[in-house]
């Protein structure tokens, strides 16, 4: 569903394609649609460039303030260096075999992203004021459906569990009896842009937690013997080594490896460039751990995930089809601080409902009740208005 490219660097994801594929077939009042996701949401085209930078691009001698001239003349420890250009070239190695495969389309027209920008504004919009939080639920049919919650139409994949609780009161609302074979966690790192970006633009910010905090999560009651732990991670030094010396040793896990997600735009190129001084990379971290002996347990090193990425901050592609092979068949999978729901998965987040909205899907269908599905929400919201 998911994987379009696999070779021994890595894979190539469509976080789309994955989402269209779980609901291709939806219940609806005993009837069957297909649901299609924003893909406006993907559209992806170029780097990400500010307005301020557009003007600087066509200025090969415009002036930079001196205190970013010393910031960039910085570079990196040699070792991280090195580890980047290692990935460099894995990556360059997989995405040269996946365009000779006919792979990415180098006829995009490029606008700096301005249809993403624009679905993922109204997303934080629409999406702002709700409030679905202290709320527990689940999808316990084979088939995906869409119902009311507060209200509101959302759609749910098939057999899935969800938990709208703070995660400080985890222990309070799960069982912990070592249960599942995967946890992911996508934590709200402490961050200095997603403060900056609270003070102006509080739609796209979120709730976000010190490493203090995140260090009591009780993943090892939670992760069965033979399972595997993974946490979504950026490229800060501080919150690596805080999983290498503090959450791992917390929870009883050994570290195994790290996984590398490289954000490409729709022509194949990364969404900014490989960075040798300190800042932004055009990647983010997956690392991985478990409790077994690496003897014990097979999971490969250095290997690459290339995804075309969301508009919408942290909106993480899946790993359901990448990790199937390191566990039996239908592993038990926890994800906590998630942003939207899986097939099959337990999830745990104060935003998994978000990107269930059915505001951001479309029903493939001309029969009426499906579109009165779709639009009666809308209509709602405007009679409020007035």
């Amino acid at each position: 569903m998911s994987l379009l490219f696999t070779s021994k660097e890595g894979w190539i994801i469509s976080h789309l394609q994955y989402l269209n594929e779980i609901y291709k077939k939806v219940l609806v009042d005993n009837k069957f649609y297909s649901l299609i996701f924003n893909k406006m949401i993907f559209e992806i085209n170029s780097q990400y460039l500010r307005h301020n930078q557009l003007g600087q691009i066509v200025q090969d001698n415009a002036v930079v303030h001196n205190k970013r001239k010393r910031k960039r003349s910085q570079s990196l420890p040699q070792k991280d260096l090195e580890e980047i250009d290692h990935v460099k070239r894995e990556f360059e190695t997989l995405i040269s075999a996946a365009k000779a495969k006919g792979f990415f389309c180098e006829n995009v027209s490029v606008d700096n992203n301005e249809a993403a920008r624009l679905a993922s504004q109204k997303f934080y919009q629409d999406t702002y004021c709700l409030q679905d939080e202290n709320l527990y639920g689940s999808n316990d049919t084979n088939n995906a459906i869409i119902t009311k919650v507060h209200d509101k139409k959302y759609v749910f994949p098939r057999k899935c569990s969800f938990y709208c609780y703070d995660v400080r009161d985890i222990e309070k609302k799960m069982e912990l009896n070592n249960q599942y074979d995967f946890i992911l966690l996508d934590p709200p790192w402490w961050n200095k842009s997603i403060r900056r970006k609270k003070i102006k633009c509080a739609e796209a910010s979120y709730k976000m937690m010190y490493n203090e905090e995140l260090i009591k999560i009780p993943i090892r009651k939670l992760l069965h013997s033979n399972g595997i732990v993974a946490i979504w991670c950026t490229n800060s030094s501080n919150h690596l080594n805080s999983i290498f010396k503090e959450m791992f040793p917390s929870w009883g896990i050994t570290y195994r490896a790290k996984w590398y997600w490289i954000k490409v735009t729709q022509k194949g190129d990364t969404i900014c460039n490989f960075n040798s001084a300190p800042g932004k990379q055009p990647f983010e971290l997956l690392i991985l751990g478990s409790v077994l002996e690496k003897d014990k347990i097979n999971i490969p090193d250095n290997k690459l995930m290339i995804s075309i990425p969301s508009a919408v901050h942290s909106h993480k592609p899946p790993l359901t089809e990448i990790i199937r092979e390191y566990f039996p068949n239908e592993p038990k999978c926890l994800e906590i601080f998630a942003r939207y729901l899986l097939p099959g998965w337990t999830s745990w987040g104060l935003e998994i409902l978000k990107f269930q909205h059915l505001s951001l899907y479309e029903i493939l269908d001309e029969n009426k009740d499906a579109e009165y599905c779709a639009t009666k929400d809308t209509r709602n919201k405007d009679k409020s208005k007035n």
